[in-house]
């Protein structure tokens, strides 16, 4: 009989399949480092916020303020996540409040920039700016105590946050035209503005107080 042929084997074998650990490895170094696409994105968004501002704030300048509205509040429909859209919908309404001579409209408007500003200090909250903005407006429509304090609560809160954004980096200026040249003395000038507005406050709250208790004295006095 002749030699038995040996069966043929495939030289080219399938090669094993990645381990779990390889596989989880590959995909962890992967998600690390955000795609090209995903940073344009955010740049042209961040490039359209910025410029969405300057328009509503050049209406603003320019009289405008009914244009000047309507382009904030498409903006937070479209953006409602970004916290300078917010700041700026406060500037803007608190700058119609100041035109408007309705009290109740008036009071509207202030409310709505109160609102914003709220929106815009919980968005960023390591922004010391965008606090001393939503402190001011909680300051400048305080009448009583428990407002004073919400003032000096919020100014707190500013105080304490341990790496505060450099103010000019939440601004529409170029960081060249800010008044302060570094980011140290920038930070610094809020946090004094923060104190201020503290001390402010405590003191209208002490006053506010004794005023209200010796309007409840004079209550008492009164029959006997």
């Amino acid at each position: 009989m002749g030699n038995t042929k040996q069966p043929i084997t495939s030289r080219n074998k399938h090669p094993p399949p990645p381990s779990a650990a390889e596989t989880t490895v590959a995909y962890e170094e992967t998600d690390l480092y955000p795609s090209l696409n995903s940073v344009s994105t955010k740049l042209n968004d961040s490039s359209t916020i910025k410029q969405e501002c300057d328009r509503a704030l050049n209406a603003l300048r320019r009289g405008n303020h009914t244009k000047a509205l309507r382009i904030m509040k498409d903006s937070c429909a479209k953006h409602g996540g970004d916290a300078l859209i917010h700041r700026v919908h406060g500037t803007v309404c608190v700058k119609v409040a100041s035109i408007i001579d309705d009290p109740n409209s008036k009071q509207r408007y202030l409310k709505n920039a109160i609102e914003a500003a709220r929106r815009a200090a919980e968005l960023s909250p390591n922004s010391i700016e965008f606090a001393h903005f939503y402190a001011n407006l909680l300051y400048e429509a305080a009448n009583n105590g428990k407002e004073y304090e919400e003032v000096m609560k919020e100014c707190d809160r500013a105080l304490k946050i341990e790496n505060p954004i450099d103010p000019a980096k939440e601004s529409l200026q170029e960081e060249s035209q800010q008044k302060i040249a570094t980011a140290e003395g920038r930070i610094a000038h809020v946090q004094g503005e923060l104190k201020n507005l503290q001390q402010k406050s405590n003191i209208a709250s002490i006053s506010t107080w004794m005023k209200n208790l010796g309007t409840g004295e004079e209550i008492r006095l009164i029959p006997i």
